[in-house]
């Protein structure tokens, strides 16, 4: 059964036995009160019939009347004078009849009509036994009617969820669908235009081709694992990302395009980067936004006109824009762009493109927005925590468990990783206080002492350390409640 099932039938289930408990508190209640009621009326009657013979002394002829009485409906009953005098009891040695399974009715006596001058007090004791018996009888009686009823809810809950999961699969699968049908279409185009003269092909656009199709692959394959993967949807651009230099991701892409686009009349594409930056992305993934970006922003072009791609240093992040000088768009609409199935001036367009790249961008530690001025053009802006230089990216783990240090240094080393690590909380914050905010750090979720590191995580995050994941075997699921919060597994990210 799914999870969400289960979870879904224990709250019933508690719900069930909730209400159960309250009817059943509410039939003893109930049931105590309307016999105390009923008795002490009366043992008030028999009080008020009894009254002359034992105010006037005669108590054998008071014990003989209400012994009778007595025994059809209380346990018995006890006469105590207020004078302090002996009284008398029906039978003899009622006054023991007290404790749990025993209440008593005690009512006044008084000699005048007026009620001013008290001579006693009777007490009729009677068992609390029949009315329990009545009460779980009544709460039985209810159980077994309310019964069915919940378990007709919980085969209609079980139902529903089934047809709710089915229907989230079939969306999967449509989303999954529209994904890779958007995503192959800038290769194809590119293989399309370099194919058409294949008998004279030089060797760049053989290379090109070859890396046209080389993207396909890449996109089959990602979006193909990511789906078949358990757990889907929890940050799986995460899982593989790794420290890239993002000039060199940028280079094949803008010559794709180039020969993409090399019949249009008047488009100039350029490219500026910096050499040297540095982020963690999927290089494929990372490719493929970039890919869609610059197809949107040529699109954008009426006819002729100049897309720029550029990429350089804005202090510890990497900042990557692709702007054009095209039709702009308008500010209402720009406030939409980037949710799902939000798209502007495309027929047939999607919202996918700019949808996966914030999406991406978030995944990977950084941010996309959106800058535009209609008749003046739009700016993509994509910025991502700085990693350092290439196979020398600095890390912090945090563990207790010096085996995992060595497991891990062991493939730091290997994969050209700056690691350091941390048994002690105090001495990973006094680490990075002076390291750059986009420093990678790696925290095991159960440290020693009790301590957790996801709020160790949290008081990075509310420092302004943008690249925290968690290290450890939980799902997930235990840490949503915070949405910045990547979550690894307990082996190194660098690979064995």
């Amino acid at each position: 059964m799914d999870p969400e099932i289960k979870a879904s039938v224990r709250k019933l289930f508690v719900k069930f036995l909730l209400f159960q408990a309250v009817i059943f508190a509410v039939a003893v209640l109930l049931a105590v009160s309307f016999t105390a009621y009923f008795k002490s009326r009366l043992g008030g009657q028999l009080a008020a019939a009894s009254r002359d013979m034992v105010l006037s002394g005669d108590s054998r002829g008071a014990m003989l009347s209400l012994t009778t009485a007595v025994a059809k409906d209380f346990a018995g009953m006890t006469w105590a004078p207020a004078a302090g005098t002996d009284g008398f009891s029906a039978p003899p040695g009622a006054e023991k009849l007290r404790g749990l399974f025993y209440a008593s009715a005690r009512l006044p006596l008084f000699f005048d009509d007026a009620g001013r001058y008290r001579a006693g007090y009777m007490s009729f004791y009677y068992s609390r036994l029949p009315p329990l018996l009545w009460a779980v009888l009544g709460w039985l009686a209810i159980l077994a009617m309310s019964l069915p009823v919940a378990l007709l809810e919980r085969r209609r809950l079980i139902r529903d969820y089934g047809l709710l999961l089915d229907l989230r699969v079939k969306e999967s699968h449509a989303s999954l669908a529209a994904q890779v049908a958007h995503d192959i279409r800038s290769p194809l185009a590119a293989l399309d235009s370099v194919m058409k003269d294949v008998s004279s092909l030089p060797e760049d656009r053989r290379e090109l081709a070859r890396g046209a199709v080389a993207r396909i692959s890449e996109i089959a394959r990602d979006l193909l694992d990511d789906y078949r993967r358990p757990g889907a949807g929890a940050a799986p651009a995460e899982k593989d990302a790794s420290p890239q230099d993002i000039g060199g991701l940028l280079g094949p892409v803008l010559a794709e395009k180039r020969e993409q686009f090399a019949g249009r009349p008047g488009l100039v594409l350029e490219l500026s980067a910096a050499p040297g930056l540095v982020a963690r992305v999927r290089p494929a993934e990372f490719r493929r936004l970039v890919s869609n970006l610059v197809n949107n922003a040529v699109e954008a072009l009426e006819g002729g006109g100049r897309v720029s791609l550029s990429a350089y240093a804005s202090g510890d992040r990497v900042r990557v824009e692709i702007a054009d000088d095209g039709k702009g768009i308008p500010p209402e609409v720009l406030a939409r762009l980037g949710r799902r199935g939000e798209t502007h001036g495309k027929a047939g367009g999607n919202g996918l493109g700019l949808y996966h790249a914030r999406k991406a961008a978030e995944e990977w530690g950084g941010t996309m927005n959106l800058e535009s001025e209609p008749g003046k053009g739009t700016r993509v802006i994509i910025e991502l925590p700085a990693a350092g230089p290439a196979g020398g990216a600095a890390a912090f783990l945090l563990d207790d468990d010096r085996l995992v240090h060595m497991n891990w240094r062991a493939a730091a080393r290997k994969a050209g990783v700056d690691l350091r690590t941390f048994s002690d909380p105090a001495e990973l914050l006094a680490a990075l206080a002076e390291a750059p905010r986009a420093s990678a750090v790696y925290i095991d979720s159960e440290l020693a002492g009790g301590v957790k590191g996801e709020e160790v995580a949290v008081e990075l995050h509310e420092k302004g350390f943008v690249n925290v994941s968690m290290a450890t075997g939980h799902s997930p699921k235990k840490f949503s409640h915070l949405p910045w919060l990547k979550v690894a597994g307990k082996e190194p990210p660098w690979g064995g």
